[in-house]
């Protein structure tokens, strides 16, 4: 005797697959080859791409988002934004100057990722669209989870299975296997310890 949520549940997954491979087609309408996206992507189309560079999504990511948008902005055409297959996006905010790459099979709540200051820090330059922005690519290895409302600032590199914990804000890089927290992140556990 089949389970009688046994074809609730195809008829979910037919109608995720549809409605995914119409915002697919949206985003290859607006945005061309400007935007790659793997096989079996997810979306319920709270997806926001701005900006004239090049976004690579891997196969298997889910950006099916529940509450908030995920935004994707690049600020100029050889900036470059790398989403690793397997990822889950769910309210991210990806802001590229250079480069941010994300790993596989990574966990990304409403975190935000910023590989620039977009502005100058020096008080008398700030408003000067001319002077020079301080910006560095961002790295998040294999299997990692940025928890939400954290940050992760230029120049970081996070090492695979790490975790960014709530609202925590990363401004140098983390090794592999450990959770960070609080605001600057600091290690609060490893995961080889007992």
């Amino acid at each position: 005797m089949k389970v009688a949520g046994g074809w609730r549940a195809r008829l979910e997954e037919g109608a995720v697959r549809l409605l995914s491979a119409y915002w697919r087609f949206v985003i290859r309408c607006r945005h061309g080859r400007r935007v790659q996206i793997g096989r079996n992507f997810r979306t319920n189309g709270r997806l926001v791409i701005l900006g004239p560079g090049r976004i690579e999504i891997g196969d298997d990511v889910n950006a099916w988002s529940h509450a908030e948008h995920n935004v994707l902005i690049t600020f100029a055409p050889e900036s470059r934004i790398r989403i690793g297959s397997g990822t889950r996006l769910n309210g991210a905010g990806i802001q590229a100057r250079t480069q941010i790459t994300i790993g596989q099979r990574c966990i990304l709540g409403s975190t935000l990722l910023l590989d620039t200051d977009h502005h100058p820090l020096d008080p008398a330059r700030r408003h000067d669209p001319t002077a020079p922005v301080a910006s560095a690519p961002i790295v998040i290895g294999d299997n990692v989870w940025l928890g939400g409302q954290s940050a992760v600032l230029k120049g970081v590199t996070i090492g695979e299975n790490s975790v960014v914990a709530f609202r925590a804000v990363v401004a140098s890089d983390v090794p592999a296997n450990v959770v960070v927290a609080g605001n600057p992140a600091r290690i609060v556990r490893r995961f080889d310890e007992t």
